[in-house]
């Protein structure tokens, strides 16, 4: 009820808003993803982790000639910080930069996808993926036998029929909405896209939290987890869905 017209408003009226609410949520959920591995004895740089993913979103909002040099100086300066760690550990900076390219990059390809045409792709993509996870839940409690993965005991083969299907539909039945925005193709590779990597993003998160020994990322939503549980399917569709609008279409 709160988190859903804040996530539509910052959507649709992109710029500076979206940008805010990027740099928020992908820093949360970069905080619970350094503090799941430290239940592991490991120590990625959290506080440094935070302050270069704010960095990185707003230096590629501005202009994507910084890729480069922001790759380079991220791993060159995170590796580097470890050396004169007490507790050194060579996981630590791969924990890290893995997390920041995980998390942060998929909410910079997110930005650039508002910019991207005079329709809202990012409002398009969280009504696919929401339909995805509804879809995918109650057709697994309804029709639900076999189990999908060990990784997520719950999850059936039916239910992720049942979210897949659905997503194409909705997306097709955007398509037939609005003819002049999403053609049938978009409508088509988008489903699909979300339909298998979206609930391939909810199971990876799943086998980092198995990792870790934890059952949610963070308490910080009541009942719900935390910022990372919310936004996995998110991180792992976005990047495929960039690619295809970017420069595949």
């Amino acid at each position: 009820m709160i988190g859903i017209p804040l996530i539509l408003a910052a959507s649709y009226f992109g710029g500076v808003y979206f940008l805010i609410f990027s740099v928020i949520v992908s820093s949360l959920a970069l905080w619970e993803f350094c503090s799941m591995f430290g239940k592991k004895d490991l120590s990625p740089l959290k506080y440094f982790g935070l302050i270069v993913s704010a960095a990185i979103i707003i230096l590629l909002y501005f202009d994507w000639e910084y890729l480069i040099l922001i790759i380079f100086m991220t791993t060159s300066v995170i590796t580097g910080l470890e050396i004169f760690r007490k507790q050194k550990n060579p996981l630590n900076p791969v924990i890290l930069i893995f997390g920041i390219i995980y998390i942060t990059f998929p909410f910079v390809l997110l930005n650039a996808l508002i910019k991207l045409s005079d329709y809202n792709i990012v409002i398009y993509i969280f009504i696919l993926i929401w339909t995805c996870d509804t879809a995918a839940y109650f057709g697994g409690r309804v029709f639900g036998r076999h189990q999908l993965s060990v990784i997520s005991p719950k999850k059936t083969w039916e239910g992720s029929a049942a979210g897949f299907i659905f997503t194409v539909i909705i997306s097709l039945l955007v398509h037939f909405i609005f003819p002049d925005k999403i053609n049938l193709q978009d409508a088509v590779v988008a489903g699909s896209i979300t339909g298998i990597f979206s609930q391939i993003g909810d199971l990876f998160e799943s086998l980092l939290k198995r990792y870790c020994d934890v059952k949610d990322s963070s308490e910080i939503i009541p009942g719900h987890g935390g910022i990372l549980d919310r936004f996995d399917s998110l991180i792992f569709v976005t990047p495929f869905i960039f690619v295809y609008f970017m420069y595949i279409k």
